[in-house]
């Protein structure tokens, strides 16, 4: 069976706000321009980077909704559901955001179980949103808000055999442990995605299939040249890796707002660095960094070109 979860490169979708905070859908369109010009597997919006704890309910679905009509079936795009533990406000939730049209529904583990609750409760109440909604494609995010809590290998092996979770996107930032997953879902249609720039190729070559973070944003092209090239030509593979891992951590400070920034002064992507998650705007000296940083990969011998949505980056 063809998965309808394909290898690489799957940003974690920003969403453009207007000033007042309202959505700023010409912008949201622009972004989604911008990934499936840069070639992404799939775009993964309604997200934590989406700024998804500051929407309501229905926000979240009218922006999985539009995200999905401007992709087009272009590329695949997949969202998050946001509910309470109780599994029927999960199903619910998941359903809400399905009839959208979406490849695939991502659930948050850190909202299935409260942090004292064990692993066992939070099976069983997997169990029954698997049971409540249907066949409708399953994924996991290891959300770090409101706390992070993983999937172990046995809990993520024994989610991939039940043919439901077709997505995981792992934020242990433990090469062991990842590798320890991927070894639990060996033979099954579950895709893995790391979060980790630096390790991408070590989960790679163990059975990884690609990655879903921070940088897939800032060089989406690129990183899915990583993610589809890695056994073709490792040595510049580890060196587009190096220049992805200095690119993620540069955002880190007021993110992600420092994101909506590089991708609008790199990209070309006509958006602001308005945020609901954040109120500081970036200062000059916020912004001097990223610069520099764009300038310094403009002037690399790269795989691929950096995509942009305008023919210069778009003026200070």
């Amino acid at each position: 069976m063809t998965s309808p979860i394909p290898n690489g490169a799957w940003p974690v979708m920003l969403t453009a706000f207007k000033d007042d905070r309202a959505f700023d859908w010409d912008g949201i369109d622009r972004l989604v321009e911008y990934y499936v010009k840069a070639g992404v597997a799939g775009i993964f919006t309604v997200c934590l980077s989406s700024e998804i704890f500051q929407m309501s309910p229905g926000e979240r679905v009218a922006l999985a909704s539009r995200v999905v009509k401007r992709a087009a079936g272009r590329v695949p795009v997949i969202a998050s559901a946001v509910a309470s533990s109780e599994p029927p406000a999960q199903a619910d939730a998941v359903k809400a955001i399905a009839d959208t049209g979406v490849t695939g529904v991502v659930l948050l583990p850190c909202l299935i179980a409260g942090e004292g609750e064990a692993d066992s409760i939070w099976q069983s109440r997997v169990e029954q949103v698997l049971a409540k909604t249907d066949s409708i494609p399953l994924g996991f995010y290891e959300c770090p808000r409101p706390y992070k809590r993983g999937v172990s290998p046995a809990l993520l092996g024994w989610a991939a055999k039940s043919g439901r979770v077709l997505f995981h996107k792992d934020t242990s930032h433990n090469l062991e442990l990842m590798k320890k997953k991927l070894a639990a879902i060996k033979g099954t249609d579950l895709k893995f995605f790391n979060t980790q720039m630096g390790s991408l190729v070590d989960t790679l070559e163990a059975g990884g299939h690609g990655f879903s973070s921070y940088a897939a944003n800032l060089y989406p092209e690129l990183v899915q040249w990583v993610s589809v090239n890695f056994d073709k030509d490792r040595a510049t593979a580890i060196k587009v890796q190096q220049i992805l891992a200095i690119a993620e951590h540069s955002i880190n400070s007021k993110y992600p707002a420092s994101a909506k920034y590089f991708v609008s002064r790199n990209g070309g992507v006509d958006i602001s660095t308005v945020c609901r998650s954040i109120y500081d705007s970036l200062s000059r000296h916020d912004q001097l960094p990223l610069e520099a940083l764009i300038d310094h990969v403009r002037g690399l011998a790269l795989p691929v070109p950096v995509v942009s949505l305008s023919t210069a980056p778009k003026a200070a």
